[in-house]
């Protein structure tokens, strides 16, 4: 980045962090600026006036498979749960948690991110919702408290410590969490779908809490990526320019050893073309993890006394 490009993404930044939408009376023509300003956009959001932040249907298919399981999870239940959304991006899955009835929680380390959802969140005027910048690796128990959902979509995959991660999320669910990521390959594909080439390690061995996982590093950015460049970069890692994919063997281990007691690997046919419909081309899996699982007593080998 040249140093002109660099003050002027410094003053972008904080023009930022300086806007408030609160309080805003919205017309169509500045939610259009608006939108402009804080773009480009990753989640299609519609907006009043017939505005939307993206307009790009092949975000649907499987934000809609996304919701119809946390749906399902709770038992069409979302009035009254609290709902954790930890890497929440611009805010598509925590607006609609809330708008289904939910007390959501979004929590997102950028900036830029955040302002989107506050702009979202003002736009359709949604009150049960709370938009927080910070660090997912400082998301715990003692600051946030407890909730029956966390949603941890397209995160894990960006951070460098998985491992403290999700035994801080164990600590705070309550319910289940529900987990898109993508995961290392025994034999990695040059490609993801054909398009994207990440910059991947060997397999390696990592340890943790007393326990080894198998993974590999992935680069987020170049070294000496400056941070004013990784803050305008939404969907890349916050700071560290490396990241950990474990294999999904590994990281099903890691769930179970941080406390989730059931795992389950959601799974679609080839031809429906979700994003995790070939692990083994897309690199990505879709996991709901269950904290406490429902017991029953067998009465074919009852326990003795």
């Amino acid at each position: 980045m040249s140093t002109d490009a660099g003050r002027d993404a410094h003053a972008y930044l904080q023009s930022i962090a300086g806007t408030s939408f609160r309080d805003v009376h919205w017309t169509r023509d500045t939610l259009v600026a608006t939108r402009d300003f804080l773009g480009p956009w990753n989640h299609n959001i519609r907006l009043p006036f017939g505005v939307y932040t993206a307009a790009c249907d092949a975000y649907y298919p499987a934000h809609r498979e996304l919701l119809a399981i946390v749906a399902h999870a709770l038992d069409g239940a979302f009035a009254g749960r609290r709902i954790l959304d930890v890497g929440c991006l611009e805010g598509y899955f925590s607006i609609e948690c809330a708008l289904q009835g939910a007390d959501v929680l979004g929590i997102d380390g950028k900036t830029l991110n955040v302002r989107k959802c506050e702009f979202v969140q003002s736009a359709l005027g949604v009150p049960n919702v709370r938009f927080v910048e910070d660090d997912a690796m400082a998301v715990t128990r003692d600051t946030y408290g407890t909730f029956d959902a966390v949603l941890a979509l397209g995160l894990l995959y960006h951070l460098e410590d998985p491992f403290e991660f999700l035994a801080n999320m164990a600590d705070v669910c309550d319910g289940f969490m529900l987990i898109d990521t993508h995961v290392a390959l025994e034999e990695q594909p040059e490609s993801i779908k054909g398009v994207w080439k990440p910059t991947l390690s060997d397999i390696r061995t990592f340890e943790a809490r007393g326990a080894r996982y198998q993974g590999r590093l992935f680069r987020e950015f170049d070294p000496g990526t400056s941070q004013v460049a990784k803050d305008l970069s939404p969907t890349a890692s916050l700071r560290n320019e490396s990241s950990v994919w474990l294999t999904e063997d590994s990281l099903v281990r890691l769930l179970h050893d941080v406390g989730f007691e059931q795992v389950s690997r959601l799974v679609y046919a080839n031809d429906e073309g979700a994003w995790w419909s070939d692990p083994q081309t897309n690199a990505r899996v879709l996991l709901l993890a269950v904290r406490r699982r429902r017991t029953v007593e067998s009465r074919v080998f009852p326990s003795l006394p």
